[in-house]
């Protein structure tokens, strides 16, 4: 299992045994605009940028490559 499942696995577990919810901490989607289209992305509570991920992209990008703008994305508005 690579690092990043494993952390994304132990979050979710840690939130649902807290008694929250992932979906609790959904904010709006937002959209990119990259040099292959678009990519909406959904993105969490700021200090949950880990779970941060595509829920669209185009059809030319891998699925890794648009999540890693999405935490990109993420980490962006963290850091404001």
């Amino acid at each position: 299992m690579n690092k990043f499942l494993s952390l994304s696995l132990l979050g979710a577990t840690l939130a649902l045994a807290s008694g929250c919810t992932i979906a609790s901490f959904e904010t709006e989607p937002v959209t990119l605009k990259t040099d292959k289209g678009e990519v909406v992305c959904q993105l969490y509570d700021r200090n949950t940028v880990i779970f941060d991920r595509a829920i669209h992209m185009p059809h030319a990008m891998h699925i890794e490559e648009a999540d890693a703008l999405c935490r990109a994305e993420g980490e962006r508005l963290r850091k404001k």
